[in-house]
């Protein structure tokens, strides 16, 4: 359209200003110029016409000459981001007190102080009262347990031998019922051990031939020989008769009369289990249940009190339990108090409350950095993470806000457990970052599936080639290719229509 109104004739583009001249002059000077003006409004009537006609054959032959176009794939960075506000926050808080109503007796730390763990911050006042608690509980529960052991020990020999007697008896069931299966066909031995038997005789028998071999063919003339090769030959003899014996009882069976022997050797062994196990149990029933269940709940109340005592006696001395900042202290020394008064808080944990636009959900994701620049600091960055995001939005003036909790590094250019709570931020939220990537404009993306994106490269014939590429990050302009380019390639944009 620009080219085409540059190509205007300039006897058009005079009328036009004649006409704008006249219509000023029309406003200014009155019914004295009525005539001048009214020719001047033919005249941009006329101009108009000619410009539109124009201006449209211009759009006519644009569209007739469309032109390709391309962009260089180049190296760079792409980062994903979101800005956002945040607020400086106590990242670990903990309201401490007595663990009774008391008295403070003495209090070490006013609001500001800076404390380590274990340090003591307050005191209550009757502490000796809850010693003295602690040594009664105590005293208590000795007297319990003394009257539950002594109510246990009433036959403790007996009860020791009814139990010995019951582990004795099951053992030597256990032995009667492993010599019985022992003793059965096929089970003697392993498929294993009895090839291993087998090969034992095979091995014998080979020994024996071997020997009397040897035995045969010793001249009778050389006596010493004759006699040694006899008595190799009757120990392989022996060995095979050994080896026959062991093969022969794994794969035989007991005879009757053993058989009976095991099976009442067993019966045996379960009538005396039997009897030491209702021995014992008689003995045990001795005991009057009523009077054992409840010497065993005094034992067990006994533990409870001194529990709570000493628990009492610890809280009357309030304790820091981290290092940390005392934020705010709620009595004075000489008052009564009932619950916590004082607050202290780790602000080594540098926390920020941060909220984005609810358009940056994706990006908005635990784990991911954050660059904050303080309102007081404005020339220092910090760098931190995501540790929390919200479920739900939150409002604000009718708006959706997204709320992470996010948490500063350790290496920041400031000590933040000096700032106070509250501090103002602005927060860049980094949700991805590439560096020394290949880039093409999105307008280059052709996505031909779901996630699946291919791009024309532009040949040096001026042919296209469609090449799928996989894509990393995107933004709105520009696009990571992590495969299927080089550097210095050229792709196509689209084309363009054009009056040029």
């Amino acid at each position: 359209m620009r080219s085409a109104i540059r190509r205007l004739p300039s006897t058009v583009l005079a009328m036009w200003r004649a006409a704008r001249i006249g219509w000023s002059e029309h406003i200014w000077i009155g019914k004295r110029r009525w005539g001048v003006a009214a020719a001047a409004l033919l005249v941009l009537v006329g101009g108009g016409l000619a410009f539109r006609g124009l201006s449209q054959s211009a759009q006519a032959a644009a569209e007739e000459t469309p032109t390709l176009q391309t962009a260089t794939v180049r190296t760079g960075s792409l980062s994903l981001t979101a800005s956002g506000s945040g607020t400086l926050i106590v990242g670990a808080s903990v309201e401490l007190g007595f663990g009774t109503q008391g008295t403070i007796a003495s209090l070490s730390v006013e609001p500001g102080d800076a404390v380590d763990a274990g340090d003591v911050l307050a005191e209550q006042a009757d502490r000796e009262t809850l010693e003295a608690a602690v040594t009664q509980a105590k005293l208590d529960l000795s007297a319990a347990r003394l009257a539950l052991q002594t109510l246990k020990d009433q036959a403790p020999l007996a009860q020791a031998q009814a139990k010995l007697a019951v582990a004795e008896a099951q053992e030597a069931l256990a032995d009667a019922q492993s010599a019985w299966q022992y003793q059965q066909a096929g089970y003697r031995a392993s498929s294993t051990t009895l090839k291993a038997a087998q090969a034992k005789l095979a091995v014998a028998q080979d020994n024996v031939d071997r020997a009397k071999g040897v035995y045969d063919s010793a001249p009778s003339s050389d006596g010493e020989r004759k006699a040694q090769a006899y008595l190799d030959y009757a120990a392989a003899v022996q060995q095979y008769q050994s080896a026959l014996a062991s093969l022969n009882w794994y794969t035989g069976h007991p005879t009757e009369t053993q058989q009976l022997e095991l099976e009442a050797n067993v019966a045996i062994a379960e009538a005396r289990l039997t009897l030491a196990e209702l021995e014992a149990k008689r003995l045990v029933d001795g005991l009057n249940p009523d009077e054992l269940t409840a010497a065993e709940l005094r034992v067990s109340k006994a533990e409870v009190d001194l529990a709570q005592a000493e628990t009492n006696l610890r809280s009357a001395t309030v304790v820091a339990p981290f290092a940390g900042t005392v934020m705010e202290v709620r009595a004075e020394v000489g008052a009564s108090v009932s619950g916590a008064f004082i607050t202290l808080a780790d602000l080594n944990l540098a926390t920020l409350d941060t909220y984005f636009d609810e358009t940056d959900l994706d990006k908005v994701i635990v784990g991911n950095e954050v660059e904050v620049v303080f309102d007081a600091l404005p020339d220092d960055v910090f760098t931190g993470r995501l540790v929390r995001v919200d479920p739900s939005l939150t409002q604000s003036q009718n708006a959706g806000l997204l709320h992470a909790v996010a948490v500063l590094d350790g290496d920041n250019p400031q000590d933040l457990s000096r700032m106070p709570v509250g501090l103002n931020a602005t927060v860049d939220l980094v949700a991805g970052r590439a560096e020394n990537a290949l880039l093409v404009p999105v307008e280059a993306l052709r996505e031909i599936d779901t996630d699946s994106f291919a791009v024309f490269v532009v040949s040096s014939d001026g042919s296209l080639e469609l090449r799928p590429v996989k894509v990393g990050l995107r933004d709105l302009t520009w696009a990571e290719i992590t495969s299927g380019l080089r550097a210095g390639e050229v792709v196509s944009t689209g084309l363009v229509e054009t009056g040029e």
